[in-house]
């Protein structure tokens, strides 16, 4: 069943009548952009990540009042884990032309084009097979154009990720239609939040529950996210719209707490289904007296994770990996992998079914997993970050617009700015 929600980066939907667009087009001024991500093949039981990007040849930002997306495929035990839509602000447009209408196998896009990570703004995204993102009224998202030679142009990252439980190789696609905002309206750009540095802690030993994957978001704090494909944090007060949660299956809890000055909290947000997780605010009520939320430096949105890896097997299984050191489970957090200076995100288990002996899921190297050796056993793993649906995140994602200090978060008596 669809859902409309008024402004959710991380779980949005599209209408059937979305148009595709071809690798390069005109934006056009007021008019939609309809962009496709071309079909793709899931192998059987398995999971399949993939990248792809679109240059829009436009001289003239794009103020984006909504963002229409619909996974195409969804099946009994074929499903999209999420889709995501970011838009390119940096000065190396150029290096994305090998990647143009190309699918690229890639985790969360971070080894996709240049490695300026911190200049990508997400616009929207998708978790279910067909959601609605509109922005609150006067506020916008701003997609700003760069530079490719001597063309001016939108940059558009493409990412899907696809989670096929069946026998047979499935098909995917996705459509997404950008809306523009009705010019003169806009008073304030949107900016997402999509903190991640819990990720870092995330580490559940076989058979337990854990809640060691904690951050906050933090306005003035130090930005430690954005390398690892967090959105940049601001450095002054900012009015929050919008806050979910991003978790995997075995994630039983998130929840995230205002914390003011003298370190004092008040719970925000909870939510304890990880595939349909709402959003601060309600959309089945109307807008809580604190809408939208001043968080200032000094203040910050305390966010934690509770993970269960298995506690109970009737409930939730025990993540499974190869063995790389005999007796130990292996996957180790992000946290881990720095202190050893290895690939921070490279860390998880590499995925096996059961547990034994088992050459052919578990042979003694594998080009996916670079520097690293198996035994050939497959056994009970820690359950940390990875990039599978077998592995688990942690995030914060959500929305704000910059406080104004004469008028704080009041809308009203701003000048129109589009």
């Amino acid at each position: 069943m669809a859902s409309v929600r008024r402004f959710l980066p991380v779980a949005v939907i599209a209408s059937l009548a979305v148009l595709s667009a071809p690798p390069v087009a005109n934006a056009g001024h007021a008019k939609s952009i309809n962009l496709r991500f071309p079909r793709f093949s899931v192998p059987p039981r398995s999971d399949r990540e993939v990248c792809t990007f679109v240059m829009l040849k436009r001289g003239e930002p794009f103020d984006a009042a909504g963002t229409l997306i619909v996974n195409h495929g969804n099946r009994r035990d074929f499903t999209s884990h999420h889709f995501l839509l970011y838009a390119y602000s940096g000065q190396q447009l150029e290096a994305f032309a090998q990647y143009q209408g190309k699918i690229v196998d890639s985790k969360g896009c971070l080894d996709f084009g240049p490695l300026d990570r911190n200049s990508r703004v997400l616009i929207g995204g998708s978790q279910s097979e067909r959601s609605l993102q509109i922005a609150p009224p006067g506020l916008a998202t701003r997609i700003m154009p760069t530079v490719a030679g001597s063309t001016k142009a939108i940059g558009m990252i493409l990412n899907s990720h696809w989670i096929n439980g069946t026998d047979q190789t499935q098909h995917a696609s996705v459509k997404i239609k950008i809306m523009p905002a009705k010019p003169h309206t806009v008073k304030r750009y949107l900016i997402p939040i999509f903190e991640v540095v819990a990720n870092g802690f995330l580490k559940v030993p076989p058979h337990q529950v854990n809640s060691l994957a904690a951050w906050s978001w933090a306005p003035g704090g130090r930005d430690l996210g954005a390398g690892t494909g967090g959105a940049p944090i601001p450095k002054g007060a900012a009015c929050v719209t919008q806050v979910t949660a991003h978790m995997h299956k075995r994630g039983k809890r998130f929840a995230v707490s205002f914390v003011d000055h003298d370190g004092s909290q008040t719970p925000l947000f909870e939510a304890t289904d990880y595939s349909d997780p709402g959003q601060w605010p309600r959309t089945d009520q109307p807008l809580p007296g604190n809408w939208p939320l001043v968080v200032s430096p000094g203040q910050a949105l305390a966010y934690q994770c509770t993970h269960d890896n298995g506690s109970d097997a009737s409930t939730v299984p025990v993540k499974l990996g190869c063995e790389e050191k005999l007796g130990e489970p292996p996957g180790q957090s992000i946290v881990d992998q720095f202190a050893q200076r290895k690939n921070p995100t490279g860390g998880a288990a590499k995925r096996c079914t059961m547990i034994g002996p088992d050459p052919n899921e578990c042979p003694p190297s594998d080009p996916a997993f670079p520097g690293r050796t198996f035994t050939g056993n497959c056994v009970e793993a820690n359950l940390v970050f990875g990039f599978t649906s077998d592995d688990d995140m942690c995030i914060l994602p959500g929305a704000y617009y910059d406080w104004d200090p004469v008028n704080g978060c009041n809308l009203g008596p701003l000048p129109v700015i589009n």
